[in-house]
Formats: C-alpha cells, structure tokens, sequence
C-alpha cells in the first residue's frame, strides 16, 4: 500500500513555511510522504523575459528556499509546480491526499476575522481534512483553555 501523502501549498510568505514544516513535523510522525507545492498561475505565453518560464523559475526557487528552511530528514518530500488557478489546483490535489496542509493568511477586519479567497475555497471545496498553519505558533498553550481543549493541542 502506498504511503499516504500530505499536500501542502507553498507560497514564499512565513505562513507557507510554517504550513510546509508543520507537514514535515506530520509526515515525520505518521509516515506519511509530503508533496510540497507551489502553484503558478501563469496567463496564456507571452514572448520575453517575463514569460511564463520566468515565472515557473520563480515558483520553484521560492518552493526551494521554504524546503531549505525546513528538516526533511527522514521525509519523503515530492516537489511539483503546477500551473492554474491556486484554489481550483490544490483541491484538485487533495483528491488523493491524506491532508491538505495551508498558510493561514488572514487578517482583522474590525470586530471580523477574514481568511484568505484561496484558504476559504479550499476549505469549502477540499476532498480531504485541510489543516490551517499560522505563520507563528502561539508556543504551548491550549486551544481555547479548557482542559478538554487539550485533544486539540496534542493533535498538533
């Protein structure tokens, strides 16, 4: 049987990198294999330096600079740049996947927490459990402060 697969979407910002660690961290406990992806959304070719090449090649060092940030060791990390429509491209993804793994990208809109378009479709859309990361974690804390919160926590 093969191993099973945590996707995660990479995209170059903290929250990303902490997204990518958090599945090495999973994929280390469970032995689970992660494929670590950064999506392109290329437009239809255009002649010049600032053709869809440049922008894969951009894609890919990002991808590359989050896993040099990140201890692999012992992983078995798949590296893909797939090009399309960032949410509509990691669900697809998630068709076969363990979990899906997700930067939070969110923000404060007044009394309104907001999460980011392609988390939300995500989350609405996903074939498997999606898994949000905030860019720093928080240390050691409970999730709400309750004890029985402490499921929750340990699930990390």
């Amino acid at each position: 049987m093969d191993k099973p697969t945590i996707v995660v979407g990479v995209d170059g910002s903290p929250a990303g990198t902490a997204a990518l660690a958090w599945a090495v961290r999973q994929a280390r406990t469970t032995g689970a294999r992660v494929h670590a992806v950064s999506v392109c959304r290329v437009r239809p070719p255009a002649p010049g330096p600032n053709g869809p090449d440049a922008f894969l090649a951009l894609h890919q060092r990002e991808l590359r600079a989050a896993l040099d940030q990140v201890d692999t060791t012992g992983v078995e990390v798949e590296q893909s740049v797939p090009t399309g429509s960032v949410g509509p491209a990691l669900v697809e993804l998630s068709t076969d996947a363990h979990r899906l793994v997700l930067g939070s990208h969110t923000y404060h809109h007044g009394p309104v927490f907001v999460v980011s378009p392609v988390v939300t479709h995500c989350l609405r859309h996903a074939r498997c459990p999606v898994v949000v990361v905030p860019a720093e974690e928080d240390g050691d804390r409970l999730a709400d402060g309750a004890r029985l919160s402490a499921a929750a926590h340990e699930f990390r």
